[in-house]
């Protein structure tokens, strides 16, 4: 796992957030922490509620070194905790799992001295001005080179657009140039997070379109993408209902040429980051994540309905979930384990696909 030469008594993951996507990321790194070994995993909560407590001390028994930063209160709760700068002093790696929009507004402080020993910031979800969007496995070319400081890893829904492209090609997304027409997805989004105290909205809510392409979420995709070397003709619409369960798209994919459906399916039941499921609501496939996965969570980058599949010539239809608490963490890690100086070898890949709930 190691890269030959490094010195592995200071090598640290830094985590700052503990809701419904931080703690499961941290959960996910002491799980190959106890594994492979190799680093250690510090956890910063944002000013810590008595509520917290048990999700925390979950956390301090898998071996996480919780940190107090002056303010967050964690003394208070805990006779074991770390200063601040002792834990970003044996960091390398920080990852930002603080609700939207905060993580951009600490690019800032994290150009800081305090934060000179940190090689790579991550942060995952809507933090477009973070840095260049992050997909595994499409954007692993990429971190061949070295990988910026900043990182993006991209949206949850993004994950769930490269997801359904993937079946139609065969080793590298370059070739979707020789194989795709068009592409139309329709997101109906969830509107609020089950683990949140967030307001429903009333009725279906459209969401604008931003350009000739529709809404951002087709633009999001390219720029997955764009980096790798080519663009794709996408198109993309969206609306928000009063759900708390998961995020539903419904795509339309228009091939040059024709592909049987057995063919898709097949490759969909190889990729170990894709799942099937025979359920037709996303309240039923949400429940089967919470009752049967790891954590709680799918982790797959998108649920396909296999009865929904539709397949004719050159077209082809359906349905992908969106596991939206859970299916970027995969690529967060993998971006971890490169900014460690680690090597994703067979082995990790094959620990952390076993973790999918890829029959749901």
């Amino acid at each position: 796992m190691e890269e030959s030469g490094k010195n592995l008594s200071d090598r640290g993951v830094y985590l700052r957030g503990t809701g419904v996507i931080g703690w499961p990321l941290a959960s996910l790194l002491l799980l190959l922490k106890s594994r492979f070994g190799g680093f250690r995993v510090f956890v910063e909560p944002f000013r810590l509620q008595k509520s917290e407590i048990p999700q925390l001390l979950s956390l301090s028994e898998k071996g996480a070194e919780l940190v107090d930063d002056g303010e967050n209160g964690v003394r208070e709760y805990f006779p074991h905790w770390v200063f601040k700068q002792e834990a970003l002093d044996r960091s390398q790696v920080l990852c930002d799992s603080s609700p939207p929009g905060i993580a951009e507004k600490r690019i800032g402080e994290y150009e800081t001295s305090e934060y000179d020993r940190i090689r790579l910031f991550i942060a995952q979800g809507s933090e477009h001005k973070f840095g260049p969007q992050f997909l595994y496995p499409e954007s692993a070319p990429r971190s061949e080179a070295d990988l910026p400081r900043f990182l993006h890893v991209s949206t949850c829904n993004t994950h769930t657009l490269a997801g359904i492209l993937r079946p139609f090609y065969e080793e590298k997304p370059s070739e979707l140039l020789s194989v795709l027409e068009e592409a139309d997805f329709f997101v109906i989004r969830r509107d609020a997070d089950m683990a949140k105290n967030d307001p429903h909205v009333t009725g279906p809510l459209l969401v604008l379109p931003e350009s000739e392409s529709g809404t951002h979420h087709g633009r999001l995709l390219n720029e997955v993408y764009e980096p790798l070397g080519f663009r794709l003709k996408i198109s993309s619409s969206s609306i928000t209902i009063n759900s708390p369960y998961m995020h539903l798209i419904r795509f339309r994919v228009r091939l040059k040429k024709e592909i049987a459906r057995e063919k898709i399916l097949q490759r969909i039941a190889t990729d170990p980051f894709l799942s099937v499921t025979e359920l037709i609501s996303t309240n039923s496939i949400f429940s089967s994540g919470r009752d049967r996965g790891l954590y709680g969570r799918i982790f797959s980058h998108a649920v396909f309905p296999t009865n929904a599949l539709e397949v004719q010539g050159k077209e082809v239809r359906g349905y992908a979930a969106t596991p939206g608490d859970s299916n970027v963490h995969i690529s967060t890690l993998y971006a971890v384990y490169r900014g460690l100086g680690f090597v994703w070898g067979s082995e990790v890949e094959a620990f952390l696909s076993a973790i999918v709930l890829r029959s749901v």
